[in-house]
């Protein structure tokens, strides 16, 4: 039986359109690097104006990214889809030991999240059942990037004329009254994070919640994802816990494919930062 015939509708050819952007999604799959737009067209012999128009449609929603120049690759999005697919995705089975072991040795709430357009998407969260108070770092993913331990882990995983230039496209939003929002603050803050080796959060994203972060990396050595403790002030230690989150992302980074170890962890890598940017400012970068 075909499948047009389980789901009981008439057999009809695919629709066009749906196929070509699959076979983008499939090809970019296998092209660690990026494509152009050009090797993308020829790959798939598909005319160079449509795939234009394919390719540029789905950057715009987010499901492609682009590397600063020309090429394209598959865009964090796509982990947004769902966490059935979530489930299957690399980076979210590799974090899954190092958190459940990183929360059954502190009780606190661990989160795993990714940049994308500025946002930062959450993708999986493991929580303790040793105490009867639970925080919901969730929340505070929708923050500004330097309130919340998430968003400075991965600003001082950049240099600091990055941090620069995204500071001044996107501003310094405060979240909380605790929320840095003075431009030297905050450069003092992520050098701290960079010697110490992880970034703390005290009620700056969220009121009554205290947390450490610490950068994630793939294979290219960019920073690709961000992991947090997260506790109330009562169970706070940041000596105590920062230490961990940074050995777990360093766990988490090796398993990703990266070669480096906790004093590099910190080392700025070129295109890091794309995924920090908002839709608006990607597209103005993209003109230059």
């Amino acid at each position: 039986m075909t499948q047009s015939a389980e789901l009981g509708q008439p057999q009809s050819q695919p629709v066009k359109s749906a196929d070509r952007t699959l076979d983008i999604f499939e090809l970019l799959a296998t092209q660690p690097a990026g494509l152009t737009v050009s090797e993308i067209s020829q790959r798939l012999g598909l005319a160079r104006s449509s795939t234009h128009g394919l390719v540029r449609t789905l950057h715009t929603r987010g499901y492609l990214m682009q590397d600063g120049g020309r090429r394209f690759h598959l865009g964090a999005r796509l982990i947004g889809l769902g966490l059935n697919v979530v489930d299957r995705l690399e980076l979210r089975a590799a974090a899954r030991g190092p958190l459940e072991r990183l929360v059954a040795t502190t009780h606190d709430t661990a989160l795993l999240v990714v940049p994308d357009r500025g946002d930062l998407l959450y993708v999986d969260r493991v929580l303790s059942d040793a105490r009867d108070v639970r925080t919901d770092p969730r929340v505070s993913s929708r923050r500004p990037l330097q309130c919340s331990s998430l968003g400075k882990a991965l600003l001082a995983a950049l240099d600091d004329h990055a941090v620069e230039e995204i500071i001044e496209r996107i501003g310094l939003e405060g979240a909380t009254k605790h929320s840095i929002t003075d431009r030297g603050a905050l450069m003092h803050d992520l050098a701290q994070t960079r010697a110490r080796g992880y970034s703390v959060d005290e009620q700056e994203a969220l009121l009554g919640v205290w947390c450490v972060g610490a950068p994630v990396r793939d294979h290219t050595g960019r920073s690709i994802a961000a992991i947090s403790l997260s506790t109330i002030k009562e169970f706070f230690d940041a000596d105590q816990t920062g230490p961990q989150v940074a050995a777990a992302a360093v766990e988490i980074s090796r398993a990703m494919g990266w070669k480096g170890n906790l004093s590099s962890l910190y080392e700025p890598v070129p295109g890091s930062e794309l995924p920090l940017l908002d839709e608006r400012t990607l597209e103005r970068v993209e003109h230059l």
